[in-house]
Order: structure tokens, then C-alpha cells, then sequence
């Protein structure tokens, strides 16, 4: 039976320490025979018997190890699952993963498995319909944590207001939750790449400062950093996609004769169209609606105000003076219990 074996101090297969990568001549020397697909991009090593698959680059040494336990139906698939045993830290793997699962760590965007890290070795299951199909194993290096922009002096308050928002949301959402995308705070690289949405158009301060603190990263289908408007829930939307959401809008503009009616206090929005191109995105409905940053208000209007665009209404209305204020109608929400909208995401909504 082959065993495999991950601590602290080694990482073995059948006894024989092994360190990525692993070059394909000491897994032979380890597991036996195996049958390879040469294909463009890389090679595949397969032990049938094991089940057990390798994925090389260049054919001489292995990047990655998979075990298969129900892969899938690829050539390349084993003939046998994977029966061997795992010791992680002196225990079954599969009981371990039963009983530490909040120690998974997301090792991409979107997410939903997660990978336990021990010794620089990452082992990451492979789930389809929630029942694990395939350990990933492979070496992992530590991402390098880029030191946190000082925020402008006149938008210290959103520190706080992030802590807040965070302490509450952390209340009802556990971190280890696939919808939890909370990251770092952007980068100054970041900043140089993403602030220009076009020509004299860029990101204002407010929303830089604010997202110095922290950035969200993408989720295809919710996030656990939202706003509650109405009955209507808007997602924050991640730093560097947010020139991607200001062009989504700018391609609905209308020609001149076209414009229908429009619901909207003039004494404080200013648009002739269907949005004032100086409206910056920052959280959306994932329906064409947007929580917008006005950095063009009317006369009587207050720059930084939001406005909440609905796409299918055309209406545009204030739904707050600030982003400060924003922040925290949201923070009051969830110390008040208006907590609905996150059913999805915690599971309440299956359970009822």
C-alpha cells in the first residue's frame, strides 16, 4: 500500500523523502512503472495501480502530485483510485481535513476547496458536488505581503470604519466561507495601474483611501462585502475591476434623441445621459445596477454623494452623502439585525 506522510520536519512517499519538484526518475524509483501522455503544454505520468498522477512540464521533473479518487474520465485518469494511506501530522489526512477545515487556505480566486500548507508542501482537494475527487499536492510559497499604504490624512476614518465593518460581518460569516473575499489593502502599483478610468477621469481619493485599507478579490457570484439599499443588495467590487464595471456603463449611453425620461432630482445629479461619466463604480447589483461615487455633482448636490443607479427604471437617487455614511447605514444594519441578505452565503436559505 502506498503510503504518503507530510510534518512539520518531512515530506515521504513509501518512506523515501521527497522535495519539488520531484524528478520523474525518483518517482519511478518510488511507485513503479508508470504510462505518459505527452501532450503540448506538458507531460502526464500515471501509476494505474496507485492511482497516482504526476503533471511535469518538460518531462523531467513533477511540478505536481494528484491523488485520484474519482478524477474523472480523461486518458489520463488512473484505472484504480487512490487507496493509499496519508499521514498528515501524525494523523489520516481525511479526519484531520474533517476536524481543521477552518485551517484551509484559499490558494486562488473563487476558491471553494482550499489547501492545507504544512513544510512549504500545499495539499489541496479537488471537490465536485461537495465530495472530494482528487489531493492535489504540490510546493508552496508564501506570498509576499506588501506593506499597507498610509491613508491620507483626511480619510483616517475609514480604518476604523473597515474594523467595524469587518468585526460585524465577521459575526455572521466565518472567514474560511468561499463568499469571504476580504484581501490586503491595494498596492502602490496598483494604484499607477488601475486610478485612470479615461483622459482627465480617475478614481477620487475617498475611494483610493478607502480601498488602501482593504480590496476584495473577485467572486463570480456574491461577496461577503456588500451593501444593503431597499430590499437590493450591492457587491463591493474589486479595486482593479472597476474600470471594467465604468466602461460596462459608458457602452448604455444613448444617442442624444433617444434618451427617454428621466426620474431625477436635477437640482442635485447632474447627467444628461444615462450616466454622468464622472459616476465611479464601486459596488454593484450584478443586474446592471451600481452604487456609484459622484465626483460631478448639480448645484445643490455634495460631492462624494452615492447614487444608486438602477438600470432597468432609469432611476438615480441619493442613497448617501458620503461613502463615510455608507459605511455606516451598513455597520448599523448588521448591529440591528437587518442580516437577510446573507442567508445565501451562511446556508440560512437551504435550511428554511
Amino acid at each position: 500500500m502506498t503510503k504518503f506522510s507530510l510534518s512539520k520536519t518531512h515530506f515521504q512517499i513509501n518512506e523515501v523523502s521527497i522535495q519539488f519538484p520531484i524528478e520523474i526518475a525518483i518517482l519511478e524509483k518510488v511507485l513503479g512503472n508508470y504510462r505518459v501522455k505527452k501532450n503540448k503544454y506538458n507531460h502526464v505520468y500515471t501509476w494505474d495501480d496507485h492511482g497516482i498522477i504526476a503533471f511535469s512540464k518538460e518531462g523531467i521533473v513533477a511540478e505536481n502530485v494528484l491523488l485520484d479518487l474519482n478524477y474523472g474520465t480523461y486518458d489520463y485518469c488512473s484505472k484504480q483510485p487512490f487507496s493509499g494511506e496519508f499521514i498528515f501530522e501524525d494523523q489520516n489526512l481525511f479526519e484531520f481535513y474533517e476536524a481543521n477545515k477552518k485551517q484551509l487556505v484559499k490558494l486562488f480566486k473563487g476558491d471553494d476547496s482550499g489547501a492545507f500548507i504544512l513544510n512549504g508542501v500545499s495539499v489541496w482537494f479537488n471537490k465536485e458536488d461537495d465530495k472530494i475527487t482528487s489531493i492535489d499536492i504540490a510546493a508552496y510559497e508564501e506570498k509576499i505581503k506588501k506593506p499597507r499604504l498610509p491613508l491620507d490624512k483626511e480619510f483616517t476614518q475609514f480604518e476604523s470604519l473597515w474594523q467595524e465593518w469587518i468585526t460585524e460581518i465577521n459575526k455572521i460569516i466565518e472567514a474560511n466561507n468561499r463568499y469571504y473575499n476580504l484581501t490586503d489593502g491595494i498596492s502602490a502599483e496598483d494604484l499607477k495601474e488601475h486610478s485612470v478610468l479615461e483622459d482627465e477621469i480617475t478614481i477620487p481619493p475617498a475611494l483610493l483611501n478607502f480601498y488602501k485599507f482593504q480590496n476584495v478579490e473577485y467572486d463570480a457570484v456574491t461577496s461577503a462585502f456588500q451593501f444593503l439599499i431597499g430590499n437590493w443588495t450591492y457587491d463591493l467590487i474589486p479595486f482593479e475591476d472597476i474600470k471594467e464595471e465604468w466602461n460596462s456603463i459608458q457602452d448604455l449611453q444613448f444617442d442624444e434623441d433617444d434618451l427617454p425620461e428621466l426620474e431625477i432630482d436635477f437640482k442635485k445629479i447632474q447627467t444628461t445621459n444615462y450616466a454622468n461619466p464622472k459616476w465611479i463604480p464601486f459596488a454593484t447589483g450584478r443586474n446592471g445596477d451600481y452604487l456609484l461615487y459622484d465626483t460631478d455633482p448639480a448645484e445643490n448636490g455634495k460631492l462624494g454623494q452615492i447614487i444608486e443607479l438602477q438600470n432597468e427604471s432609469w432611476e438615480r437617487n441619493i442613497v448617501a452623502e458620503s461613502l463615510e455614511e455608507l459605511l455606516k447605514n451598513e455597520i448599523n444594519n448588521l448591529k440591528t439585525g437587518k442580516t437577510e441578505h446573507f442567508d445565501f452565503i451562511t446556508g440560512k436559505e437551504n435550511q428554511d
